[in-house]
């Protein structure tokens, strides 16, 4: 599509963390929180160039392929989150991420991975500001997609009344009941 002047029409970019989550699931990355064996630092390397604003649709972000071990070769470069991210850095991608939308994720990404995404998220992201930036996106949505479990519903809304976080607990909830949140409109 182009415009009057023949240049291309600018064309808005999906959030970067909901094209992430799409790479991640194509590639069965691995997403174990506590991951011995890789650690997940491709997702570690990805969130430091998401950062840095790069886009995953970009063909840049994977000079060496798209598999989950490919970002490794670039850990060097990109360590910010490879040992504790700094506070500026943990607000930066809680941005990203808050300003996905749930149901983007789930149309790209594998039941329960994209779950898995968003802990790594959290636990990478431990500063309070970061909670509440993830929790205050979070939670709604996830309250939304309980419409068809009362009890989660309820639990995710005084977790929100209080002003709590959302953590890993919640999440394993989430996964628990996890066929009743796949009908999200």
């Amino acid at each position: 599509m182009t415009n009057i002047n023949n240049r291309p029409k600018s064309i808005k970019k999906r959030n970067p963390f909901v094209a992430l989550c799409e790479y991640a699931s194509n590639g069965n990355w691995c997403w174990k929180v506590y991951c011995t064996t890789c650690g997940h630092t491709a997702f570690k390397v990805s969130f430091s160039k998401l950062i840095r604003g790069q886009h995953p649709d970009d063909e840049t972000f994977w000079p060496y392929g798209k598999e989950n071990h490919s970002p490794l070769k670039e850990a060097k470069d990109y360590g910010d989150f490879i040992r504790n991210a700094s506070t500026d850095n943990q607000i930066l991608l809680t941005k990203i991420v808050a300003e996905a939308k749930l149901s983007d994720i789930q149309k790209v990404a594998k039941f329960p991975d994209w779950l898995g995404y968003l802990g790594l998220v959290i636990n990478h992201c431990p500063n309070a500001e970061s909670q509440k930036i993830l929790s205050d996106s979070l939670l709604p949505q996830f309250i939304v997609l309980a419409a068809n479990n009362l009890a989660l519903r309820e639990y995710l809304m005084g977790k929100m009344d209080k002003h709590e976080f959302i953590n890993l607990a919640d999440l394993e909830k989430i996964e628990q009941i996890g066929s009743e949140l796949l009908d999200y409109k």
